[in-house]
């Protein structure tokens, strides 16, 4: 019937009645039905003036109660209607996590699998680029086989990982596991954009805590140049922010901010993991400039604390001092010019010349070029 029909009212209001003596109406008669049947293809929207007809009047809190009745009667029916729930009713199942979790709490790997290849070929959508950081924040209290098929089912789609990268600050080494290492696995994958390096610098660092430092190992093999551009920028950004700026920022908010100090303490984790390799990352020009205007206004503490760090940067300053350190030898040889030249040394030397022309001017230079020239003449003589 259509919506304008005079019988149509009435047949809603008897199946509200009947709902209110059997809940199963709503999951297994009518939105199976809807689902199923060929005469009531395209017609999913009616479920919606159901629920304005029941006792409840609203669409989310019937849909959820259904969905839960299912979730507890059958499990098959449940990913069954998913894919249809989720495309006709966008806007009561992606604004939050309670469909998702209901799905995720019953479901066995075969059936996640099934959902992710829904969702693979276009038929399910079940997040959405505005709403899925708050979803994958609620994911983080529930258990692990959920929290594993959410992240799964997320990878699924093709949203950028860009949308979620701040829930990085939500995430505790040992409370997270899941996300983090979901998280780790896929950023391996992805080129480093400044705002993931920030996001990843901005955890908190704990010696058991190898996250950032992992990943930044990584990207230092993959995308070695990209990260130290990123870096560099980060630091000097953050060594222009005053102290007093910083630390309230720091302090004031709920989430982690990135300093300079973290940012330091990241990447002498990451230089002590490089002393046993082949690495170029900290001999680029970006960093070892960065480090250098960073010790150039940081205070002695943090000197003496990252001294091994900023020793990188005094290499290349005085690696990159070379045309003075060439300059530097001119002076050095004038000394020597000095020494031949220097007014007690060339008197000696005056009179010493002046007295072996005396010598050679009172001794005949015949007879010397005689003897030089041959003995035989000598024996002659004799």
């Amino acid at each position: 019937m259509q919506e304008d029909n005079s019988g149509f009212s009435v047949l809603l209001d008897m199946l509200a009645e009947l709902y209110q003596k059997q809940p199963k109406i709503g999951y297994l008669h009518l939105l199976y039905y809807l689902k199923a049947s060929k005469a009531a293809m395209g017609k999913m929207n009616l479920y919606e003036s159901f629920a304005q007809a029941t006792a409840l009047g609203d669409l989310h809190t019937c849909l959820m109660m259904d969905m839960k009745a299912c979730q507890e009667d059958d499990i098959r029916l449940l990913c069954y209607l998913t894919p249809s729930i989720y495309t006709q009713f966008p806007d009561e199942t992606l604004r939050s996590g309670e469909l998702l979790n209901m799905i995720v709490a019953v479901i066995d790997s075969t059936q996640l699998q099934e959902l992710m290849c829904h969702v693979m070929m276009g038929n399910l959508v079940m997040f959405r680029k505005d709403s899925v950081l708050n979803i994958l924040i609620q994911s983080l209290d529930w258990e692990t086989f959920e929290q594993y098929s959410t992240w799964q089912l997320f990878l699924a789609h093709s949203i950028p990982l860009e949308s979620i990268i701040p829930i990085l600050q939500h995430l505790k080494y040992k409370e997270h596991p899941e996300a983090l290492s979901c998280l780790l696995l896929q950023l391996r994958r992805e080129k480093p954009t400044e705002e993931m390096v920030k996001m990843v610098l901005s955890r908190p660092c704990h010696p058991e805590d190898q996250f950032t430092t992992s990943i930044l190992r990584h990207w230092t093999a993959k995308h070695e140049d990209l990260l130290g551009e990123h870096i560099k920028a980060l630091l000097i950004k953050n060594n222009n922010l005053p102290r007093k700026r910083q630390s309230l920022r720091s302090s004031s908010s709920k989430l982690a901010q990135l300093t300079l100090e973290q940012i330091l303490e990241h990447m002498d984790n990451l230089r002590l993991n490089l002393s046993n390799m082949k690495n170029n990352f900290f001999t680029q020009t970006p960093i070892l400039q960065a480090l250098q205007h960073v010790q150039a206004s940081c205070d002695e503490a943090h000197k003496m604390r990252f001294s091994d760090l900023f020793s990188l940067a005094e290499e290349y300053e005085e690696a990159s001092s070379k045309p003075p350190k060439s300059r530097r030898k001119a002076p050095a040889s004038s000394p020597r010019s000095r020494k031949g030249t220097a007014p007690p040394a060339s008197n000696e030397e005056e009179s010493g010349s002046s007295s072996a022309c005396e010598e050679e001017d009172s001794k005949p230079k015949a007879p010397k070029r005689k003897r030089k020239g041959s003995s035989a003449v000598g024996s002659d003589s004799d």
